[in-house]
Formats: structure tokens, C-alpha cells, sequence
């Protein structure tokens, strides 16, 4: 687990009761600010949502701020904002605000309950040849030009809107405005493969953009994230959260009302199975809490430090050459998994885990048992052996002490 994700967690676990409504947090894009949020947060705090926009370094109010201006920065800065962010979180993102908002979401997952993407660049950039990024890069700043540039991209901007962003791009330092447009063209290598965010997804497009076309959406952003909910909104262009605000506001509220209601109980069994498909320390680390407990027959006594059930998980999990869970049970905050695997080279066996879960839905107890008893013989052995061998767990938790 990385610096990043561990303390996003362990703010989280300190801070927000799993039952507080999430928090909308508001990412705008290329040569705009927080403020262009203004009219969906309107609608928003009508139906008691909280949000906050977020202003990127660089532009805004945080003309003056210094470099680096790269997604790498602003991801940093946006994820100070959710670790401070009392509760679960809904991401929204605009544009290259979508990318910065799924690798925050990514590193914070037990938090952000949901994203939201709108007019979304894809994470893996645009990668325009020179001669299409440079008017990007060097835009004409004069009032006239900035109209036809926000004009050329929509179908409904608000007039004022248009003259009062164009303030705001003249207060942009030239080389933070190339900086920019080259983050957002070139992207991130997460962009290459599948999301590492494994929350709910939405994808909001103004039906007549022509930047962030139709099969952009369908061929680079949406196939992304398995189960992807994707909508049109109707009358709008690029900046559909400025053209048709009512609608992309009745979207985010959706998503919040969801988030809200979408009850604890089953995402300990859900992070579980997943952290078995990647099978790392990292997936197994998000799904628990910091003070978790780990018993398991093929243990001599119980794990009662984070780092090393993770490490022991990971270990464990790989050794597996088939797994599958065949059954869950329900029972308050305790999850019943049974399940049927092989391992060493096709040695067959059952077991049942139970987790149960803190108020945070993070996994607090974990009880592993396995059967027959040579699969507990051959785990203590074999998984065993690399973790006491790299003094990540000591030999005396898989050696059992006679008449025990």
C-alpha cells in the first residue's frame, strides 16, 4: 500500500461515520475555476447537498500558485482536499478535471463513493499532433477570442459566463496555460488499462460536444470502468455543467441519493473477492481497517498488525490456482464466504471465512478455516515459509506447540 492510499485511509476511517451523507467535490477543467460550478451548486444546495469546488493550481484564484503544473500535482492537491473532507465523497470531474478526479478516486476508494465524469478527456490523454495541441498551448486571450473558443465548443454558454471566464484566463500565467494543455494531451499511463477505481461510475456528455465526441466516450472512457452508467444531456456542448445545469445537478443528485443509501453491509464481501482477483497487498490493505484481527486455522495464534495481514493475504492468495466463492450469508455486520479452491498442484479444499465489518464498512475481524487439515498443514508450511523467511511474520504464528 502506498504513503498516499494508507493515510487517505486511516484519515477517513478517523473522520466520517459510514451513515454522513457523501459530499460532492466539484473538479473544473482547462482555463476555467471553481466558480463555473456556480449554478449546479444552486441546485444542489436546494436539495441539501453539500459540495465543494475545488480550484486547480494555477488558474482561478490560484493564478499566483507556482508549478508543477501536471496531473500528478493537482491529483496531490485534490487529494488533501477529500482527506480533509469529513465523510464519504462523490467526485465530479469536467474535462481534464476528470482525469485528475479518477486517480484521486483511485488512491481514496474507501472513501468516494461514486464519480461522476463530465465531458470527460480520457485518462490516457488526447495525444493531439503538434500542430492540433499548440492553439491549446499559446491560446489569443483577447476577449473576442475567448467567446469563439468556448462559442466553437458548446451550444448554450451563458454569455456572462463566457466574458467572466475570460477575466479568469488573462490572470493565467503563458507557460501555466501550456503546461496545462500538454498535462491533459498527454495524459496518464493509468489511462492504458482498466480503471483502478472500483466504485460506481457515471459519464455525463453534452449530446452536441465536439471535442469529446460520442465514440471518444465509447471507445476510450467508459470501457474503463466495467457496469459504467453513460447519459446525454440534452442542449449542451463541452461545458454541459454551464449550459444545462439543472440536468447535470439532477444527475449528481442521483448519484448522491444512491451513495447515501447504499447500505455498508455488503462492501466488505465485495473489497474481499475483489482483493482476491488482484491479489496484492494494496487491494487486501484498502478493504481493511487500521486495526484489524486475523485468526485463521492455519495460524498458532492470531495477526493483529495491518501490514503484516496484508502481506500474509497476498501471499496466501496467490498460492491459490483456483477459487471461487460459492456461497455468502448476511448476518449484521458479520459476512459468512464459503468457498472451494486448489492449490499445490491441484489439492482440493473448502473453507469458510467470516468478516466483520467496523462502522466505517472496513473489515475489523477477519476467521479463516480451511479444510481438510493437510490444506492447513501445507498453508502454514508453504505460505508461511517466504513471509518468516523475509521477517514479515515471525515462525512462531505457523508453528503449533504440542498439545495444541
Amino acid at each position: 500500500m502506498s504513503p498516499q492510499e494508507s493515510d487517505c485511509q486511516r484519515r477517513h476511517a478517523m473522520n466520517s461515520p459510514a451513515t454522513k451523507a457523501p459530499t460532492v467535490v466539484l473538479v473544473h477543467g482547462y482555463l476555467d475555476d471553481g466558480a463555473i460550478w456556480n449554478s449546479v451548486r444552486t441546485v444542489l444546495d436546494e436539495q441539501s447537498v453539500p459540495s465543494i469546488a475545488f480550484e486547480l493550481a494555477g488558474m482561478g484564484e490560484r493564478a499566483s500558485d507556482q508549478g508543477p503544473f501536471t496531473l500528478t500535482r493537482w491529483t496531490d492537491d485534490l487529494e488533501s482536499v477529500v482527506r480533509t473532507t469529513q465523510g464519504p465523497v462523490v467526485l465530479v470531474g469536467h474535462s481534464m478535471g476528470s482525469q485528475i478526479a479518477e486517480l484521486v478516486a483511485a488512491r481514496c476508494a474507501d472513501q468516494v463513493r461514486s464519480l461522476v465524469l463530465v465531458n470527460p478527456i480520457p485518462l490516457a490523454g488526447t495525444h493531439l499532433p503538434p500542430e492540433q495541441i499548440a492553439p491549446f498551448q499559446a491560446p489569443d486571450l483577447t476577449l473576442d477570442a475567448q467567446r469563439a473558443f468556448r462559442s466553437s465548443l458548446a451550444t448554450a454558454f451563458p454569455a456572462e459566463e463566457s466574458d467572466r471566464l475570460a477575466q479568469v484566463a488573462l490572470r493565467v500565467a503563458a507557460s501555466t496555460i501550456a503546461d496545462t494543455a500538454t498535462a491533459w494531451n498527454n495524459g496518464h499511463p493509468d489511462g492504458q488499462q482498466p480503471s483502478r477505481y472500483p466504485g460506481g461510475v457515471t459519464v455525463l456528455r453534452g449530446e452536441s460536444d465536439p471535442f469529446v465526441t460520442e465514440e471518444i466516450v465509447s471507445s476510450y472512457v467508459t470501457p474503463r470502468f466495467p457496469g459504467a452508467a453513460a447519459q446525454t444531456i440534452a442542449g449542451a456542448g463541452h461545458w454541459a455543467h454551464a449550459e444545462n445545469p439543472a440536468a447535470v445537478a439532477a444527475v449528481i443528485g442521483s448519484v448522491v441519493d444512491a451513495a447515501a443509501s447504499d447500505s455498508t453491509d455488503g462492501r466488505p464481501a465485495d473489497a474481499w473477492t475483489s482483493a482476491f482477483e488482484e491479489r496484492t497487498e494494496e487491494s487486501f490493505g484498502n478493504a481493511l481497517a487500521p486495526n484489524v484481527r486475523m485468526e485463521a486455522s492455519a495460524l498458532a495464534k492470531p495477526l493483529e498488525r495491518k501490514e503484516q495481514v496484508e502481506a500474509l493475504m497476498a501471499m496466501a492468495s496467490s498460492t491459490y490456482e483456483s477459487l471461487e466463492f460459492v456461497r455468502k450469508v448476511q448476518d449484521g455486520p458479520r459476512t459468512y464466504l464459503e468457498w472451494e479452491a486448489t492449490a499445490f498442484g491441484g489439492f482440493e479444499m473448502k473453507g469458510i471465512t467470516i468478516l466483520t465489518r467496523d462502522d466505517e464498512g472496513l473489515i475489523s475481524e477477519i476467521a479463516i478455516h480451511h479444510r481438510p487439515l493437510g490444506a492447513v498443514v501445507q498453508f502454514a508450511a508453504k505460505a508461511g515459509a517466504p513471509l518468516t523467511e523475509a521477517g514479515l511474520i515471525s515462525a512462531d504464528y505457523f508453528t503449533h506447540p504440542e498439545g495444541e
